[in-house]
């Protein structure tokens, strides 16, 4: 039977192997790969379902029929399930096996490429790093979700992620534990957001969320369960401070009328809002922001963008002004703050510095000592960063601390050589956080000092430079955090 098979095959093809048993067979598809595979389902040795298989497993390409002596439909699934394209009874015609095994090859090449074709796809719409879905997808997903919610007058809300600080978490901790937080935080996301709803990626280290069926209250719920689990993820750099992770999430319902762009830039100008406050008291729940909390706030972007300059200008800000702004966070909780003394640090500390984007270079980046003009014109600073700040958002207490950042609890200050009290309390602490963050953080032109070193700089500088009470209750919270010389205090 073989060699008549091989004769008739030979018409065709030069390129023809017959195997007399199962294990031969095995071995000569392991040696090269076939085209087309024709295979007894009784052999002298073992079944040739088995045979099939393994001939499946070692060259996946190959079109592959079953030849059995009797055929019924559990031959023919038994043999598909094996991993057959086709089967052929016996007896039959070698032209017949001949077009069977051709049919089978075209069948598997087609099969090949469609799950080819789906890998692509997949890709396409896949972010490489963290193998969530990417901005390709989420937009076409956005759209299909309007459409459906115009037509059947369902609710659709879209939430907007930021994580916060993650510039600062690349600089300081490296990009390589950043990566791990991207993977992170999409693992939190990919806990909570079930379908229909979906998430992406949807840039550097902002995700989208689009909730189909879902209000603005129910949303947020589910961010609040994704907020609290990000919340757990914390990174220590070689300096032992330890950065934990925080999410701002902005959320906007769609009304029936907003283009699917319109409704993302919504929820991303929330996100901002969220960013300003969120640090300090959490939102009524179920509610969105107030007007009045959008007021105050402002173009918040546009303070943002600022900021964004003196970075690129100096590297130096991005770190300290997050920094100094979580230590102070800290106390000012513990202190039980009210919620506008909290807000006044949340939002103006990482601005804080904001004028300094008027300052030349060759003295905002100058490793020596300034000369007197120079010394003015950096000390002009905080009236110019005041007077930004005051131009875009009504939060005075925001301003207060933008303007006076630099004055002394004994008068010496600058600008306005405001005494004790007359300096706000929110100003008073973030001056303590903002000294303490700059002693101890590296510059190009020097090593930052140790926690003992600027600890005992803080003590020596009560009721001069800070505040006393609030020194004490800082230099307590920097002992409990990191550890250090309990008798400095």
């Amino acid at each position: 039977m073989g060699r008549l098979i091989q004769l008739v095959l030979g018409q065709h093809t030069p390129d023809i192997t017959v195997a007399r048993s199962g294990a031969s067979a095995i071995q000569a598809i392991a040696s090269a790969p076939f085209d087309a595979i024709a295979c007894d389902i009784s052999l002298p040795d073992m079944s040739g379902l088995d045979v099939i298989a393994k001939a499946r497993e070692l060259s996946p390409a190959s079109g592959i029929v079953a030849i059995t002596g009797f055929v019924d439909v559990d031959v023919a699934v038994r043999s598909m399930k094996a991993g057959a394209d086709d089967f052929l009874g016996k007896p039959f015609d070698a032209e017949i096996l001949w077009h069977l095994l051709n049919k089978a090859v075209d069948s598997r090449e087609r099969q090949i490429a469609a799950e080819q074709a789906a890998v692509y796809r997949k890709l396409a719409y896949t972010d490489a790093l963290t193998g969530s879905p990417n901005r390709r997808f989420i937009d076409e997903f956005i759209v299909d979700a309007v459409t459906a919610s115009q037509r059947h007058n369902r609710p659709l809300s879209v939430a907007y992620v930021d994580i916060d600080n993650f510039k600062l978490l690349n600089d300081f901790v490296g990009h390589e534990e950043g990566d791990q937080v991207l993977k992170r935080v999409t693992s939190a996301l990919a806990r909570f957001i079930e379908p229909p709803a979906q998430f992406a990626r949807f840039g550097g280290d902002e995700f989208v969320v689009v909730f189909p069926d879902a209000t603005a209250p129910e949303a947020r719920q589910v961010m609040e369960r994704v907020r609290r689990a990000v919340a757990e993820i914390e990174v220590v750099n070689g300096a032992r401070i330890t950065l934990p992770t925080r999410i701002s999430c902005g959320v906007a319902a769609f009304r029936g009328v907003e283009s699917p762009r319109d409704l993302i830039a919504e929820a991303e100008d929330h996100m901002y809002l969220d960013k300003a406050v969120a640090p300090t008291v959490a939102p009524a729940p179920g509610g969105p922001a107030s007007a009045e909390s959008l007021l105050k706030v402002g173009n918040l972007k546009a303070l943002r963008n600022l900021v964004k300059a003196i970075d690129r200008r100096d590297s130096y800000t991005r770190f300290h002004s997050d920094h100094a702004t979580q230590l102070a966070l800290t106390v000012a909780r513990e202190l039980q703050f009210d919620e506008d003394q909290l807000n006044a640090i949340a939002i103006g500390g990482p601005i804080h510095d904001l004028g300094k984007i008027v300052v030349p270079d060759e003295i905002l980046r100058k490793p020596g000592q300034l000369t007197a003009s120079e010394r003015r014109s950096m000390e002009e600073h905080p009236v110019m960063g005041a007077a930004i700040t005051a131009a875009v958002t009504d939060y005075d207490t925001v301003v207060n601390l933008v303007r006076h950042h630099h004055e002394r609890f004994d008068g010496n200050g600058y600008p306005g050589h405001l005494k004790g009290t007359a300096i706000t309390l929110p100003t008073r602490l973030f001056t303590l956080a903002d000294a303490y963050s700059a002693m101890t953080t590296d510059r190009p032109y020097r090593k930052g000092l140790t926690f003992e070193r600027a600890i005992e700089e803080i003590v020596n500088g009560r009721g001069t430079q800070f505040d006393p009470d609030l020194a004490r209750a800082f230099v307590a919270m920097i002992q409990r955090e990191f550890g250090g010389n309990e008798a400095a205090a």
